[in-house]
């Protein structure tokens, strides 16, 4: 900014020594700092006093009040909000959810949660955006220009105000080790419902250090979840409510907490977890299981109508075959398409395409479904693999109507080979059915040479088989799975 533009600004931070550098380096360009000198209390804790952007001290300080009570006056807000989602998957493996939630107490939450319902209110950055909007900008004139992932736009839906301009970087480039899409919108103090706008994306080439265009990105709001829309929510009787939990690895889930309710019927072979709009923990979020998942956040996968159901999972591996910096954070899961998906599967428009699904669900390594006896006694057996050496499983009966092109028999051929060389592993069970993630799990082994320290794998034809087949599975995902979810708004 120029010396005049500064002139202009009233410029704060609660951290205090960014309030020290600020002080030494712009407190005498900018128009005011708060607080405007150091005082004996203004340390406290390594945060500075009067600063808190979150507290009714702040909104109601006399400085800042001055500008925003003269309609002569014209507010652009910048702002770079601090980030935190004390429920995300991060703050609980680090145990820090409780302690960094002290701000969930601030005045500003307080004000936001009587207008705001859901979860947005999790998120720190949506805190600050929410409140730029409703205590500094007033009238049409007033603008904030902010730096932040697009979700409290695209999927929080915190503002509709109008979008004037925006640029995409890689968060990469800003203090973390995330290749992700972060945004920088102008928007203005005017109403619009727009449903999708367009951002200037920019690399940083990291030989030169210089700017790299990379296109126009599209981002569209979402509207609906799997949850609301897809999830089977059909009633299960008290007496089919017995079985076993999972976890993660598709194993029995015994001891820890356990907030969901294990079920058992003929018609149910595994539970489905497609959680969350976005990708910022894809493994976590979704989920295929031989039982139900420990925590729950999924539904009970159903013989008569799975195959319509798998999509949901398709759509949640988009991440992991997709790692540009530029789709994740930007492109989220939906329902958004559900009537026209729902009305084309029952015109059997989409047979074929929900094959190729099922055929991708069997050979992506995300499927944690797995064969093994519970702790009940109930020998469970996974369904959706394409094993045959105990029986058809309903994979292998479904699968016989997809026809066939030159990419699902490649996949279909490495498969065989893959279970030809699994068969060949010393700790093969012949009476279990193996999908591909229990041969990876528990016959893909290894150990270390003592000697060199180097990986030595026991059944290389096997680990080589299996990572010819991920290969394989990744290029057929994004050239016939990808297109159709993008169609039918599964991402978007």
């Amino acid at each position: 900014m120029t010396d005049e533009e500064l002139s202009h600004c009233v410029v704060s931070t609660v951290e205090y020594y960014e309030y020290k550098v600020l002080q030494e380096l712009l407190g005498a360009k900018v128009r005011h700092i708060i607080p405007p000198i150091e005082m004996t209390d203004t340390f406290n804790a390594g945060l500075v006093s009067g600063a808190d952007a979150l507290s009714k001290e702040y909104i109601e300080n006399p400085v800042i009040k001055q500008y925003i009570a003269n309609p002569q006056c014209t507010i652009i807000l910048f702002e770079n909000p601090p980030y935190a989602e004390t429920t995300s998957a991060e703050h609980q493996r680090q145990g820090q959810s409780k302690k960094s939630s002290t701000w969930k107490q601030s005045y500003v939450v307080t004000e936001m949660k009587k207008e705001v319902k859901g979860t947005a209110s999790n998120d720190l950055g949506n805190v600050f955006i929410w409140s730029g909007f409703k205590y500094y900008l007033r009238q049409p004139t007033d603008s904030y220009i902010v730096y932040s992932p697009v979700k409290y736009w695209k999927a929080q839906h915190l503002i509709d105000r109008k979008f004037v301009k925006g640029f995409a970087y890689n968060r990469r480039h800003f203090h973390t080790n995330i290749d992700a899409c972060i945004m920088c919108a102008y928007w203005q103090n005017i109403a619009d419902s727009r449903k999708e706008i367009e951002i200037a994306a920019y690399d940083i080439d990291d030989n030169t250090g210089t700017l790299v265009s990379c296109g126009l990105l599209p981002v569209k709001q979402v509207f609906t979840t799997y949850s609301k829309i897809y999830y089977d929510k059909r009633p299960i009787p008290d007496e089919q409510r017995t079985g076993i939990l999972a976890g993660l690895n598709g194993l029995e889930k015994v001891g820890g907490k356990q907030r969901n309710k294990p079920a058992t019927a003929p018609d149910i072979m595994g539970y489905m977890v497609a959680h969350s709009s976005g990708f910022d923990n894809p493994d976590l979020d979704s989920s295929l299981l031989i039982a139900a998942r420990y925590d729950g956040n999924g539904f009970f996968l159903r013989k008569d109508n799975y195959l319509e159901k798998l999509p949901m999972f398709c759509a949640s591996r988009y991440i992991t075959y997709n790692r540009a910096w530029t789709e994740r954070a930007r492109i989220m899961k939906s329902a958004d398409g559900a009537d026209r998906y729902n009305a084309d599967v029952a015109s059997g428009k989409l047979a074929q395409f929900l094959l190729k699904c099922l055929l991708f669900t069997c050979t992506e390594m995300q499927n944690h479904m797995r064969t093994f006896t519970g702790s009940d006694g109930r020998f469970y057996r996974d369904e959706l693999c394409l094993d045959g050496t105990n029986g058809k499983t309903i994979a292998l009966r479904d699968i016989k109507g997809l026809i066939p092109g030159d990419r699902e028999k490649a996949i279909l051929n490495q498969w065989e080979t893959v279970l030809q060389w699994a068969k060949k592993a010393e700790n093969y069970s012949p009476s279990l059915t193996y999908g591909v993630y229990q041969i990876y799990a528990e016959l893909d082994t290894s150990h270390v040479d003592e000697t060199t320290g180097n990986t030595i794998w026991d059944n290389v034809e096997l680990h080589t088989a299996l990572a010819g087949l991920k290969t394989l599975v990744k290029d057929y995902y994004n050239s016939e799975i990808v297109p159709v979810l993008f169609e039918y708004e599964f991402i978007k």
